[in-house]
This record gives structure tokens, C-alpha cells and sequence, in this order.
């Protein structure tokens, strides 16, 4: 429970995608006090992680784990603690976690320890707390605890939102202006200075954007260019120009002068811009002010919750969504909706309502065409170079309504899988799917049929849709066969060699996947010889 607890924290509080959270958690008994490792690369940052999940919530929690935490900080300081840490041998999840992320190497380079950061559902004790404080004072990496207090407001996320009660007074750089929108709702727009919109309470525990959809997205593009305006200091006067602002929503508004007064407050736009300019307020001037939207609503309506819901509907726009409206997208859309109707849809940008019983976004398809046809599953993890340098490689001429089609059938029998895979490797499915696709793709190549089926799926697409899905599912199931005793027998040999062998990792290197490549298509040739009928077979229509 404890790492399901921290892989929670990692997703809901840190927005981490569920891929790098698996590979960023240990788990298990000799773990040395650290139960995740989270490197930023360009920061050269590192985080340790270690959570306790107490059986009766709100148990006390004192300063025992949290010693051990820091404790586990001295690994860190150099290449030779590091290796210091392995010559302790810890548990093979530990080790394999070091492995994959490289952190002998990276702390060499000059790597170092940012925070520690502890994660539970007890509530510190009087022992707790005062450990926390004599660690704040001191000169080491900053402990940050995030027990059953801070964890509440973000899993109240998922019950109707509340604003936070407090009275609230903001002072614009110029009177602000004030309009009545009828409906009892009124708004106030102002610039106001950022100083005194980080000062505000609720941003540390995630409180104040409990009506948000997310919390903070981490180091993004967005927010990293973000992070550099704000230090900065010649650009904090045309912040405004080109920052969209915050949405606030209050129970009550009063406006007076320059003055803004709010009985209540609540942050439902611009949560990732508060939390970097919270961030870096160290780095804030006077002239640095931000546009921010008030607006006064009937607790008793559901206005609230449609302004919550269209404004986290204007999310940012990444290379994905500037490529939706690219030709080479819409003529797809088109062309699969010409083809398929309401059987089979294809969505291009987020958002979106595609009305089809079975819908396949452009971001997933990227993600397959590069496992299935470029034969690149490594890469299909990638999502930053999907729309980027490799679009016009993965969305070539040859992909057409019909693949797209066959892409989502493949996937759907890679997915029903994860069942016969041993439990480590279903536990971390992000980690091994698109290796899966691309095997089940190399396993069709090996005869005629198979070969015909993915470059020409229109002969039996979707006359012959339920026949196809049998038989995919059949060979996925012996792929996932042969993947287990792949990984099983890479272990028993890594362990006799005194080796790592990670599967979470390993999967996501080209040479990691030519190795298991030539098992499989090994193993389905020798299946093939026992049965005749193994192999792709089903006759067109």
C-alpha cells in the first residue's frame, strides 16, 4: 500500500505520467529508506522519496522514518557514496532503480541532492514536527513531509470543489474594472502585483486550486520558459502582454479604489503559473503583476462548476493540438469517418467529441505506427518527438483509415494481455506495451499473409473484422508467453553473472528490443513447425 500511496502522490500531486512513475518507484524490504528516485535531467536534480502508509488513517507519524530519509541523503553526495550505497547491497529494486537512472554517472557530472520528500496518510506527531523544524534549520537539502493534512486537499479533488474560506485582499496596480454579468454573478479585472498573489494560503498544499482539474504538470516547456521570465527581472514589466492570467472564483465581491476584497477564494485557472511564480518568488519584483479575473458566483448554482469546467477546457497548446490543423490530420479524420462511420473514429485534437463506438487518438496512433511500422518501440514512449522531428516519418503517405483501423485492433490485443503477463511485468504495462505491439507486429511478418494484412488491411478490413481480432488475439497471448520466459531467463542469467537485468528500462533501448525481437520470432517459427495453421492465416474477403 505504501507504494500505491506514493505512486498516487506521484501522479495526483506531481503529474508525473504513469510510465516514468513506474520507473521511478522501488519497492520492497532492504530499500535503504528510499522507495523512489526522481532525476531531472536538465536541472541536474535528484529526489529521494520514501512513504508509509498507516492502516488507520491519520495515525501519528514520528520522526523515526523520517531519519532514515534523510539519512539515505548521504548516499548522494558524490560518485563514491553512491557506489557506497550499492557495496551495501540493497534490494534488487533499489539497485536496478540506481541502474536506470544512471545516477553514479549523473552525480559524477554533478548531479545533486534537491530534496527529500516524505509521503504518508499519519499526521505528524509532536516528535514528527519537531524533527521536521531542526531539518528546515539546518544546511541540508530541504525535508519536505506531505502527511495526511497537506494529502487531503488534493484527494478532496474528487468531491464537489470548495473554496477556501478566508477573507481576502488584493490591491491592483490601477482601479480595476468592475462589471455586473447578471445571473448573480459580478467580475473584477485588475493587474495585480505577483508578490501579493503567491502570499496567498492554500498554494503549498495544493489547497487553493481544489476546484482545478490538475494540479502542477512539473518541469514543461511552458513552465520552464516560465521559470526563466521570472528571473528575469528586465521582462516582469511586460509579463502581462503575453500571460493569459488567473480565474478566481469568490462567494463575495467588493471592489473599492484599487482594492478587490473576497469573502472566499478559489484559483480555477493559472494553477501551473502560481505554482512556478510560488516557485520562484524569491526572484519577484514589484513590477512583475498578473491579470486576474474575479468573479463572484451563487455557491447554491452550478455556475461554479461550468466556469471550473470550460476555463480548464482552454488548456495550453502543445505541438499535438498546432498539428490538428495540418492537412495530413484532417484528411485522415475524413477519410475515417468516410470509411467507417460511426464504427471506428479518430480524434486530432483534445477535446474533441468523436461520435464512433471505438475512438483512436492521433497521439496513441503516433505511439503505434511507431512500434507496428517503423519498428521503433523504444521511441514510442517518446511523446515530445511524436509531432515533432518524426511526424512526417510516422504519418507518411501509407498510413491510411484502414491501418489506423488495424492499429487500434493490435493494440486492443495487446491490452487484453496484460492478464498472462508475469505480475512485475503487468504492474508496469506503460513500460512494456508498445515493445509488445512491435512484437506482435513482427510476429504477423513472418509469413505471407501476415505481411499482406499490415500493408494491406482493406482486403479484409472490416468485412472480416471479427475473424482478424481472433487471431491477433491468439498470437498476442503466445507473444506474452514468450515475453515472460524472456524476461525470466535474462534474470536467472543476470543473477549468475552478479548483473541488472530491469525490465522497466531495458524495454525502452533499441538494443534491449533486437534482443527480445529474435526470442519471439524464434519461439513462433518453432511454434509454427508444430502448427501448421500458428501464423497469420485468415482468408480475405
Amino acid at each position: 500500500m505504501s507504494a500505491a500511496l506514493l505512486a498516487w502522490f506521484l501522479e495526483a500531486v506531481w503529474r508525473m505520467d504513469d510510465a516514468d512513475v513506474d520507473v521511478a518507484i522501488c519497492d520492497g524490504g532492504g530499500d535503504k529508506g528510499i522507495d523512489a528516485i526522481v532525476v531531472e535531467d536538465e536541472l541536474g536534480e535528484i529526489t529521494i522519496l520514501q512513504s508509509k502508509y498507516r492502516k488507520s488513517a491519520g495515525a501519528g507519524q514520528g520522526d523515526k522514518d523520517l531519519k532514515n530519509l534523510v539519512g539515505a541523503g548521504q548516499y548522494f553526495e558524490g560518485e563514491a557514496t553512491v557506489e557506497e550505497l550499492l557495496r551495501g547491497r540493497p534490494n534488487k529494486e533499489l539497485r536496478d532503480l540506481i541502474a536506470r537512472t544512471e545516477l553514479k554517472r549523473k552525480v559524477a557530472e554533478g548531479a545533486y541532492l534537491n530534496r527529500l520528500v516524505f509521503v504518508t496518510n499519519g499526521t505528524l506527531d509532536v516528535a514528527g514536527r519537531d524533527y521536521v523544524k531542526a531539518i528546515r534549520a539546518g544546511s541540508g537539502p530541504p525535508l519536505e513531509v506531505w502527511d495526511q493534512k497537506k494529502l487531503g486537499p488534493v484527494a478532496r479533488r474528487t468531491m464537489r470543489p470548495e473554496l477556501r474560506r478566508e477573507k481576502v485582499k488584493l490591491v491592483g496596480s490601477t482601479p480595476p474594472i468592475f462589471i455586473d454579468l447578471g445571473h448573480t454573478a459580478k467580475m473584477a479585472v485588475s493587474l495585480v502585483p505577483a508578490k501579493q498573489l503567491v502570499a496567498l494560503q492554500g498554494i503549498e498544499d495544493r489547497s487553493l486550486f481544489d476546484p482545478n482539474v490538475r494540479l502542477g504538470l512539473g518541469k514543461t516547456r511552458i513552465n520552464k520558459e516560465l521559470d526563466q521570465t521570472v528571473k528575469d527581472p528586465p521582462q516582469h514589466a511586460l509579463f502581462p502582454a503575453y500571460h493569459n492570467g488567473l480565474t478566481v472564483l469568490t462567494h463575495e465581491l467588493n471592489v473599492r479604489g484599487k482594492t478587490v476584497r473576497l469573502d472566499g477564494i478559489a484559483v480555477v485557472n493559472g494553477c501551473q503559473s502560481l505554482l512556478s511564480l510560488f516557485e520562484n518568488r524569491a526572484a519577484l519584483t514589484a513590477d512583475l503583476r498578473v491579470l486576474v479575473r474575479a468573479v463572484e458566483v451563487d455557491a447554491h448554482s452550478t455556475l461554479p462548476e461550468d466556469i471550473t469546467y470550460r476555463t480548464n477546457n482552454q488548456n495550453s497548446v502543445n505541438i499535438r493540438d498546432q498539428r490538428s490543423r495540418d492537412k495530413v490530420q484532417r484528411q485522415l479524420q475524413g477519410e475515417v469517418e468516410e470509411v467507417f462511420g460511426g464504427r471506428f473514429g479518430y480524434e486530432i485534437r483534445r477535446g474533441e467529441k468523436v461520435k464512433a463506438d471505438i475512438v483512436l487518438t492521433n497521439e496513441r496512433a503516433a505511439q503505434l505506427i511507431m512500434a507496428a511500422y517503423l519498428d521503433e518501440s523504444w521511441n514510442a514512449v517518446k511523446k515530445v518527438v511524436l509531432f515533432d522531428d518524426a511526424y512526417r516519418r510516422i504519418f507518411s503517405r501509407r498510413i491510411d483509415a484502414y491501418k489506423l483501423y488495424l492499429l487500434s485492433m493490435i493494440d486492443s490485443a495487446i491490452q487484453n494481455t496484460r492478464g498472462e503477463l508475469r505480475k512485475d511485468l503487468s504492474a508496469s504495462f506503460a513500460s512494456v506495451r508498445f515493445a509488445l505491439v512491435g512484437l506482435l507486429a513482427d510476429v504477423l511478418r513472418l509469413n505471407k499473409r501476415g505481411r499482406e494484412l499490415l500493408d494491406q488491411p482493406e482486403i479484409w478490413l472490416p468485412n472480416t473484422k471479427d475473424q482478424v481480432s481472433t487471431k491477433l488475439e491468439e498470437l498476442a497471448e503466445e507473444v506474452a508467453g514468450s515475453f515472460n520466459f524472456f524476461v525470466e531467463e535474462e534474470e536467472r542469467q543476470a543473477d549468475e553473472s552478479d548483473k541488472i537485468f530491469d525490465p522497466k528500462v531495458v524495454f525502452k533501448s533499441q538494443k534491449g528490443v533486437r534482443k527480445v525481437q529474435r526470442e519471439v520470432k524464434s519461439a513462433a517459427k518453432r511454434q509454427q513447425r508444430r502448427e501448421k495453421d500458428f501464423l497469420f492465416d485468415i482468408e480475405p474477403v
